[in-house]
């Protein structure tokens, strides 16, 4: 079994994206981040999990390619609460998706700090 530090760090990596995914949908689905769960503007919530296992996919689940695709999932989940939060219909929301965005930013961005930190020892040994 390899249990090299970049193996370890690739798990962790692993769990930190599929968590923040996890979190994303079971709050979508609870109680929606815009509004309540019948919102249709939360529909992009799901947009960003779709856009993560996507770019998982793209990247054949390597360290490296898993580091860029989930700065690119940071990168949507940014863009969409920019989005949300100018938008007119959701003025009385904007501060709660900007601070709960930046969570989920900050999980993405953790994992690809990670999945970096795997493919930099991987190459190492």
């Amino acid at each position: 079994m390899n249990t090299s530090p970049g193996r370890a760090q690739y798990r962790i990596a692993m769990i930190v994206a599929l968590a923040a995914a996890g979190l994303q949908v079971w709050m979508n689905l609870a109680v929606g981040i815009v509004g309540n769960e019948d919102n249709p503007v939360n529909q992009g919530f799901y947009g960003v999990v779709v856009t993560a296992a996507a770019c998982a996919f793209v990247a054949r689940f390597t360290a490296d390619g898993m580091a860029r695709a989930m700065v690119a999932v940071a990168g949507v989940q940014a863009l969409l609460a920019l989005m949300l939060a100018t938008a007119p219909s959701n003025a009385r929301d904007a501060m709660g998706v900007i601070v709960l965005s930046g969570g989920f930013i900050a999980l993405w961005l953790i994992s690809a700090a990670l999945f970096h930190r795997s493919a930099c020892l991987s190459a190492r040994g």
